[in-house]
């Protein structure tokens, strides 16, 4: 990888990973297990969203995803678990309205009882929000770590009637260990265009979505979200190793490649395999390119959610 240098009289500090981890559901379920149980079919999942497959957790529950997650990242970052000052669970399908998903998870991990616990609700931009929160509340506690989880069970929330959007979903877990660095490279950048009709999920019933609706956002505010965080980190395309945007659709993703990148290989994707897990679907992706070997210490990623709300968050972040 080749060795960069910051703009001259350009300093930064925030948070960098530690430690990545993931859980994805018990149930592998093919297109062609759902084309048994709706009007679809393989081609026609595959051409509109480029999803092959994905989990369905059966057996476990949202905080057992967040839980498996969590330790996998813990144990990755080697940390002093009474070290970690901040747990953030960011889900929009936790089974319990209170106590948060993240009480639970610090119980199950042996985390310290003075941390603060909470849940975060940005839809697929959780895990991003969670990131900047998590920037925050480290710059007062630097010698800490932070928690921070990105955690969904949605096939309950599925309507199998609905062919164009309960296809494209998935449960899964993914989180990461975060600490503050006076080197590191952290920049936010993030919005909300209010309108809770287009993309919701109404309190006891099931996921809607007005599929053109949500792609016309996506494919305008990707773009300008990540050209955005760029410009406040007063860095270009080229300092930047991988892009990682939310796993919804692959047409999403390499609307937003071609107008951000000459390289479409910068644009890493993995939801042929999992789908649309909304907040997990980031720090998932994260943890397998870890996996591959794609992340190495000062690997810079731009990561890019967008969702319900209408939500986008867009973060500088490296390894």
């Amino acid at each position: 990888m080749e060795t960069r240098t910051k703009q001259k009289g350009k300093t930064m500090a925030g948070v960098k990973l530690l430690g990545l981890g993931k859980a994805r559901g018990d149930r592998l379920v093919t297109n062609d297990d759902l084309a048994r149980q709706v009007d679809t079919s393989d081609q026609w999942i595959r051409e509109k969203s480029g999803i092959q497959s994905r989990y369905f957790a059966v057996e476990k529950t949202e905080t057992d995803l967040a839980a498996e997650a969590a330790e996998a990242a813990v144990q990755s970052a080697g940390v002093e678990r009474e070290k970690i000052a901040v747990c953030i669970v960011c889900t929009f399908t936790a089974e319990d309205q209170t106590p948060a998903a993240a009480c639970s998870v610090a119980g199950r991990l042996g985390l310290s009882e003075e941390i603060l616990a909470l849940d975060v609700n940005g839809a697929c931009a959780g895990f991003i929000y969670g990131c900047h929160l998590a920037n925050g509340l480290l710059a007062m506690e630097k010698d800490r770590y932070a928690l921070v989880i990105g955690s969904e069970k949605i096939s309950p929330f599925m309507n199998l009637e609905d062919r164009g959007s309960c296809v494209l979903f998935g449960d899964g877990a993914g989180a990461a260990v975060l600490s503050f660095d006076e080197a590191a490279d952290f920049v936010f950048y993030g919005g909300c265009r209010p309108d809770r009709d287009v993309l919701h999920c109404r309190r006891g019933g099931y996921i809607e979505m007005g599929g053109q609706e949500v792609y016309r956002f996506a494919v305008s505010v990707v773009p300008k979200a990540i050209a955005k965080t760029l410009e406040k980190a007063q860095m270009t395309e080229a300092d930047i190793d991988y892009f990682v945007c939310h796993q919804a659709n692959e047409r999403i993703i390499d609307a937003a490649a071609r107008r951000i990148s000459q390289n479409p290989s910068k644009f890493f994707k993995n939801l042929y395999s999992y789908g649309n897990t909304s907040a997990a679907s980031i720090p998932i992706a994260l943890c397998e390119m870890e996996e591959q070997g794609l992340l190495q210490a000062g690997t810079r990623l731009v990561c890019t959610g967008f969702g319900a709300g209408l939500s986008y968050g867009s973060m500088l972040i490296s390894r």
